[in-house]
């Protein structure tokens, strides 16, 4: 499995959900950018840690260990926040995260990937006075061929 491969099973949870989401794979300051960004949205944020661990006996195959972050966003503009607390616009954007967590993981337990969840926070007036957001952490371990340039 590549990068491009564990990138695109969080891009196609994005893409599966029926109602309006917007998939970013970015720096987390993509949120300060233009004033035409679409949200609700799921930002991968594009430098994720990683290292290797356990090369088995055949010195080729591996596992590489990922850690990321997820951000999730969307507007909450005065009009909105006249009529809707902060936390109740907070939940709503929270069940949507977990809904494509879901979708995400079935769809890593596919491959096989192992992937887990870290501890998150709810954000608001983050990045830009209007998004509310939820930060989600994640690890990876995923299966990957070491192998040597060929002579």
């Amino acid at each position: 499995m590549t990068y491009e491969d564990l990138v695109n099973i969080f891009k196609d949870a994005v893409n599966a959900y029926t109602g309006a989401l917007y998939f970013h794979y970015d720096r987390v300051w993509y949120n300060n950018g233009a004033a035409a960004n679409q949200y609700p949205s799921m930002l991968f944020e594009c430098s994720p840690d990683f290292e290797f661990k356990g090369i088995q006996s055949n010195g080729r195959t591996g596992l590489q260990m990922f850690e990321g972050k997820l951000f999730f966003y969307d507007t909450f503009w005065e009009g909105e926040r006249a009529i809707k607390d902060d936390y109740v616009k907070q939940s709503e954007l929270n069940e949507l995260a977990l809904q494509i967590l879901g979708e995400i993981k079935k769809r890593a337990d596919a491959v096989p990937i192992a992937i887990e969840w870290g501890k998150g926070f709810f954000g608001k007036d983050v990045h830009n006075p209007k998004l509310v957001q939820v930060f989600v952490p994640f690890k990876i371990s995923m299966k990957n061929e070491c192998t040597p340039l060929p002579v």
